[in-house]
């Protein structure tokens, strides 16, 4: 496994939870590189941040959003997902051809 495959396996782990194939390979990756172990902890500090930053926002009242704004944004985030979910089926496919 190289870098770039480990590093976007590393954000799709974030998002779907990976065969355990994939998941043995990629823990021997990170045991070999320092470098996507190190981007493995910066992508858990964002994801915090981003946590952080959305309870920030949801408290703060001059920024909510109208109940229709929410439900456009929430089917936009799930139609996105729908597609990276078969983008990764397709490169999961690939990868074991």
């Amino acid at each position: 496994m190289n870098c770039m495959h480990a590093t976007r396996l590393l954000s799709q782990a974030r998002e779907r939870r990976l065969s355990w194939r994939v998941r043995l390979g990629l823990q021997v990756h990170l045991l070999m590189c320092d470098a996507c172990t190190q981007f493995s902890r910066q992508l858990d500090l964002l994801r915090q941040a981003v946590r952080r930053l959305t309870h920030r926002v949801e408290r703060d009242e001059k920024l909510n959003l109208s109940s229709t704004a929410r439900d456009r944004i929430a089917a936009a985030v799930e139609v996105q997902k729908e597609l990276l979910s078969r983008v990764w089926q397709n490169q999961d496919q690939n990868s074991t051809d």
